[in-house]
């Protein structure tokens, strides 16, 4: 690390103070607008204090992510993963966070690549928000567990370490980009290559980092908000959503509220269809309503593959106050289908009930992608 050290001069007396420069590298944002690699000013993080990551390692491998997601959760920082065993799959646009194995990353060569992290972010309320993360590894490559140096197996050829991986791929999933890559010369197991390799866990650094871009989330540009999703049906021209409740964090009354469901083709989520309006009552100064259910009219959109997306918007503006991704639908010759898919809730579940589809998912919609590799 760089120390530096300051003389300061104090009504004629002298006072020596030290200060750390950190090296630390994340995406940042200023006006909405994205403004590159930097270590200052606002973080494109995630808005929520809690995020789910499903693993889906297998037994052993998943109790060596637990141990990454619970180095970084120990840094300190306002900002806490949560492990699950959902059945989600990577590189698919489902508002789910996953993880696991892949023979290509992502439909792509592995080529030298250890492991990857796709990173999907949302505009609301003019702030970016990270809102869906998959991370995937190399599974042609010999991985263990273990600390210390980097070891290789009788051939000379390398066995990874799963948890320092493991922790390099979720600091980009929390956020955090490469140091060495903006010209940081730090110790930090978010470096590239070797450079992270040589490292067995968090360093100093790394935890800065992550304190750093969670010391002022933007939670008060996220003044109403939906919380507690559980599930959505449809039944016929019906959509019947579940949600516990709407909050209000303004100082004074909202304007009325309208919820829709919104369908965007997975190639192109550019498209956007609207699936159901639901008029809702405005909301009082820091006011929170018990919603439960929820039932509009249901207009499916075409054939194909579309992910599902809670839209909350105010008044007469287009700009959503707020947005929740939960799930996606295959239309085939104006019929339903659907992969279905867990959550971490207790009352998880998913499948056809009486000709009713019955999904189970969490997450934000998706607007944004970008990968970070290893």
């Amino acid at each position: 690390m760089m120390n530096g050290w300051r003389l300061i001069l104090v009504l004629l007396s002298f006072s020596c103070l030290t200060s750390q420069a950190w090296g630390f590298s994340y995406r940042g944002q200023s006006e909405g607008n994205f403004t590159g690699p930097t270590s200052s000013g606002a973080a494109v993080s995630w808005h929520q204090h809690q995020v789910t990551m499903g693993l889906n390692f297998g037994p052993e491998w998943n109790d060596s992510a637990r141990l990454a997601l619970q180095q970084w959760n120990e840094a300190g920082a306002d900002f806490e993963w949560h492990a699950s065993d959902n059945s989600a799959q990577p590189c698919v646009n489902d508002g789910l966070n996953s993880t696991g194995w892949a023979d290509s990353s992502c439909g792509t060569e592995w080529g030298s690549i250890i492991a990857t992290t796709r990173v999907s972010m949302s505009r609301i309320g003019g702030t970016w928000y990270i809102n869906d993360t998959d991370v995937i590894f190399n599974s042609g490559l010999q991985f263990d567990s273990y600390s210390g140096p980097l070891r290789r197996d009788a051939n000379g050829r390398p066995v990874y370490d799963f948890i320092r991986v493991a922790l390099h791929e979720f600091g980009h999933a929390a956020g955090l980009l490469h140091p060495d890559e903006s010209n940081q010369n730090v110790d930090s197991i978010m470096n590239t290559g070797n450079k992270s390799l040589s490292l067995d866990r968090l360093q100093d650094d790394d935890i800065q980092a992550i304190r750093h871009i969670y010391s002022n989330t933007h939670d008060s540009q996220l003044d109403i908000t939906l919380e507690g999703f559980k599930q959505f049906v449809i039944d016929g021209q019906l959509i019947n959503i579940n949600v516990d409740y709407l909050r209000s964090y303004r100082n004074s009354a909202s304007q009325a509220l309208t919820l829709e469901v919104h369908a965007s083709p997975s190639a192109n989520s550019n498209d956007n269809y609207v699936l159901s309006s639901i008029a809702l009552e405005q909301l009082d100064a820091t006011e929170q309503r018990y919603i439960g259910k929820l039932t509009g009219d249901y207009t499916s959109p075409p054939t194909g593959l579309h992910s599902l997306t809670l839209v909350l918007l105010e008044a007469q503006s287009a700009t959503p106050v707020y947005s929740q991704a939960i799930g996606y639908i295959e239309i085939e010759n104006e019929t339903l289908s659907a992969e279905p898919q867990l959550s971490d809730s207790n009352d998880s579940g998913g499948g056809s009930l009486n000709g009713i589809l019955l999904l189970i998912l969490s997450g934000l919609s998706i607007r944004r992608l970008t990968s970070t590799q290893h």
